[in-house]
């Protein structure tokens, strides 16, 4: 019996929806924790550090597990961290509990997302863009649920744990799903250096470099917009929490429509134009929205989630080109890079709206942006050359 590739990459795509749903949770229900645990901002803020803190670290290290382990076992364990968190989270009886919770949790999302990320790719190899942009729109799916069911529950009664302990039960399906599958799918080698060496000598690669850059800029910058675009729209353009809180619901599906877009473009030019387009448009959506006035910031602020929706994926995708025999570690690298690129964007925004006003600090993540698009413009003959050799050679 071969591997039923169908059935893994739709459980592929699940679990990365739990990504974005279990996430999304975390920010709804961040205000019902802080209640349930008795904590002020302070020790939220600590809560949700831990969180970010596993993801970024285990999104490498599942990276490089995943240039030598079978995929599948690096997704299920996970499914099983993230959902063990989760329960945590919902039974643990003081807020010490929570925040081991909150590590658990940013583990299972960093390997989730490099386990299914490498997984795909090698199922796929002729056509990486397409199914990474298909593959995050889960994530997108996610993140479009989980706020809403949240908030429901909480409207309804505040049953946050009802949220956290489904997600669990769903997780838990998934660890059995990836454990238990007759066969994996097979881990190339290549007798390319292991450990440190293999680290450093991906550093060293001039066009790594840069996408690692771009990455780190653009994904910082997206989940600054996700997470202070309500709060620039209501201080800086006076617009109302309802009519901010609708643009940031439409970011949510411009990011899915726009990787559903982006997955089909990539079967008809190449992902290296496709990045550049998306920074030029992400430069001037996000000048639009600091410089517009209410509605035209409203409109902007949307619409940008489609500017940002492919960037990534598309990422990857010309990031396992780069490397196809290490693509674990690469993908590893580069999901780290966004994670850190997501710390650093979000301290700084804060920062500089505590020491002046928040339309400010959120011109930091326009100016992020721009820098990301003037690295990527200058490369980008380079970059496209070396892109359609590739396929010359593959073809």
């Amino acid at each position: 019996m071969s591997l039923n590739k169908p059935f893994i990459t739709v459980a592929s795509f699940l679990a990365l929806g739990c990504n974005g749903l279990v996430i999304t949770f975390m920010g709804v229900s961040l205000p019902s924790l802080q209640n349930h645990f008795e904590i002020g901002l302070e020790q939220a803020g600590t809560l949700m550090a831990l969180f970010q803190a596993g993801f970024t670290v285990f999104t490498l290290f599942g990276g490089i597990l995943a240039d030598r382990l079978p995929r599948e076992w690096i997704i299920s364990a996970g499914s099983l961290a993230l959902g063990a968190g989760a329960l945590l989270l919902c039974i643990g009886p003081s807020y010490y509990f929570s925040l081991a919770a909150a590590l658990a949790m940013g583990t299972g999302i960093g390997f989730i997302l490099s386990g299914s990320n490498t997984l795909l790719v090698g199922l796929y190899p002729s056509h990486k863009g397409a199914i990474l942009n298909i593959h995050h729109v889960f994530f997108g799916i996610g993140a479009i649920v989980g706020p809403a069911l949240m908030g429901l529950l909480i409207v309804r009664g505040n049953h946050w744990q009802a949220g956290y302990i489904g997600a669990a039960f769903l997780l838990f399906l998934l660890v059995l799903v990836f454990s238990f599958s007759p066969h994996k799918a097979p881990v190339r080698t290549d007798g390319q250096p292991r450990g440190l060496g293999n680290f450093v000598k991906l550093l060293t690669q001039g066009r790594f470099k840069i996408i690692l850059l771009v990455n780190f800029l653009t994904m910082g910058s997206q989940i600054v917009v996700m997470l202070f675009g309500t709060i620039f729209l209501v201080e800086a353009k006076h617009s109302s929490v309802a009519a901010a809180s609708a643009a940031l619901s439409i970011f949510s599906i411009g990011i899915v429509l726009g990787r559903m877009a982006c997955s089909r473009l990539t079967l008809i030019t190449g992902s290296t134009t496709i990045v550049l387009a998306l920074l030029w448009l992400q430069s001037i959506v996000l000048f639009i929205t600091w410089q517009g006035n209410a509605w035209l910031a409203l409109a902007a602020l949307a619409a940008s989630g489609f500017t940002f929706s492919g960037t990534y994926p598309t990422l990857l995708a010309i990031t396992s080109s780069l490397f196809p025999k290490r693509d674990g570690i690469s993908l590893g690298v580069l999901s780290t890079m966004g994670g850190l690129g997501s710390i650093l964007l979000c301290w700084l925004t804060g920062f500089v709206a505590g020491v002046s006003d928040i339309r400010t600090g959120f011109s930091m993540t326009m100016i992020a942006c721009f820098l990301g698009l003037v690295i990527f413009q200058i490369n980008y003959p380079a970059l496209s050359r070396w892109e359609k050799q590739r396929q010359e050679a593959q073809s």
